[in-house]
């Protein structure tokens, strides 16, 4: 009897065990992943290591979003659902396990007839898991002052910079038939030069034009270098009248629109090769529109990363005078870092007026700091005894953020020269050449600006 009532029990079990799987694999076919998950959540309690189960509940977790549980799941289902490696690769790009992503991506891809048309999409995640690999190895160290979230319609208004970088504006304008995005227009400060995006054909592109006199030059295009078959956008020239900033979803880019830095090349009037600013101003999703004050060592950049439709998030941080990489054993560290959710945390703040930005802070890095003698340091502007002397003091933060930038190139064109192969080589050490030059030149400039205006203060102080 004792035996009867087990096997009775037993079977009660097993058939309501099956209907909880008839009811997930109902739930899972119409697409209710919310109640399948749950359903597959109970039958893995008593099955921890079932395939299906484990497979079916990593796709609703994919579904909802709900990213980690979905890794965990995917990796728990074995290898016996192709699809299993191509929704892997997805989920690890952009949890920025980008080795992960590659073997995933090539291990589905292994699946696939050689004439099979998902394969060049594949080949493009692949390549752009390749160049996350490649940046996550790099992550900058910044300082973030504050971040706000704005409609993307007039994210420009979060940019607190004043009239001494010139002007920033934006203008609605609409690519094919639905699309709407921004046509950017930088002009520098003295209104004589101006780099704007515009839509050519359905992309985006940038062109410049110069004042000449009272007219200004035909509008062109710059270098096919920077204008690529994607689109490119967001460009911001620094002080320095050398550095460019833009934002590009060519190639070249982890995801979406990637920002990308360049310098002038006065030797051809072109620029050098453009090179992805990298992590963390870069992500899988959308960044953009790259500020640098070097007068006020401040910085800004919008990015969508984690962000709803029409949302974005302008982040304000404090450049560095050199590039400072992250050196850590932590990956998981790296990852946070390089998603901007791990960082330092600055103390400086921005007051803005009107047309002029001014700052209060207690951190010593917001105070300038001009040693004239060996009794006289100055910490703030107006100490400067010469009337052009704060002028001074941005010529020479202009020629330290010209040095700063063309380090960060030269360290890019550097690693770029090891991994091309030989017949590109040659250009590269020409431009590699070139640029220490120029790195040499600037820092004579500096010493000699730094000696001419601390001469000029002992002087005025002798008096």
């Amino acid at each position: 009897m004792k035996l009867r009532l087990i096997l009775f029990s037993l079977m009660i079990s097993a058939a309501l065990f099956a209907q909880r799987a008839s009811d997930g694999e109902n739930y899972f076919n119409n697409k209710q992943y919310a109640k399948a998950r749950d359903v597959y959540e109970s039958l893995l309690k008593q099955r921890p290591n079932d395939a299906l189960y484990n497979y079916r509940a990593a796709r609703c977790y994919y579904e909802l979003k709900e990213n980690e549980k979905a890794i965990l799941h995917f990796e728990m289902s074995g290898n016996k659902y192709a699809l299993r490696d191509l929704y892997l690769g997805e989920l690890y790009f952009n949890d920025y396990q980008f080795d992960k992503s590659i073997m995933a991506y090539q291990t589905y891809m292994a699946t696939l007839k050689p004439n099979d048309e998902k394969i060049p999409q594949i080949e493009d995640a692949i390549k752009k898991a390749e160049i996350g690999a490649r940046l996550i190895n790099k992550v900058e160290d910044i300082a973030i002052v504050d971040s706000i979230i704005v409609d993307k319609s007039n994210f420009l208004k979060a940019y607190k910079i004043g009239s001494e970088l010139g002007s920033i504006k934006s203008d609605p304008i609409k690519l094919g038939t639905k699309k709407i995005t921004e046509k950017i227009t930088y002009s520098t400060q003295r209104q004589d030069r101006i780099y704007a995006s515009d839509s050519i054909k359905g992309q985006m592109d940038l062109f410049t034009s110069y004042k000449l006199l009272d007219e200004w030059s035909p509008v062109v295009p710059l270098s096919k270098g920077i204008n690529t078959p994607s689109n490119e956008n967001y460009p911001f020239l620094s002080l320095d009248g050398v550095t460019l900033y833009f934002a590009s979803d060519s190639e070249n880019s982890l995801g979406g629109y990637d920002i990308f830095i360049t310098r002038f090349n006065p030797s051809n009037s072109g620029f050098l090769p453009p090179e992805n600013l990298g992590m963390p101003f870069n992500s899988p999703a959308n960044d953009y529109m790259l500020v640098i004050d070097e007068i006020h060592k401040l910085g800004w950049f919008a990015t969508d990363r984690n962000q709803p439709a029409g949302k974005v998030a302008v982040y304000t941080f404090v450049p560095n005078d050199m590039k400072t990489i992250i050196r850590s054993g932590d990956k998981d560290y790296i990852r946070q870092a390089a998603k901007l959710l791990k960082y330092r945390k600055s103390k400086k703040t921005v007051i803005v007026g009107p047309v002029q930005k001014t700052e209060t802070t207690n951190d010593s890095e917001n105070q300038i700091k001009f040693v004239v003698n060996d009794s006289v340091v100055y910490n703030q502007l107006k100490d400067f005894k010469s009337p052009n002397g704060a002028e001074k003091w941005s010529e020479i933060n202009q020629t330290k953020e010209k040095i700063r930038s063309g380090m960060v190139q030269l360290e890019n064109l550097r690693e770029q020269y090891i991994n091309e192969m030989d017949d590109s080589k040659k250009a590269l050490g020409t431009s590699i050449l070139q640029l220490e030059n120029e790195i040499v030149e600037y820092k004579k400039q500096l010493s000699q600006q730094i000696l001419n205006l601390r001469n000029e203060e002992n002087n005025l102080l002798a008096k």
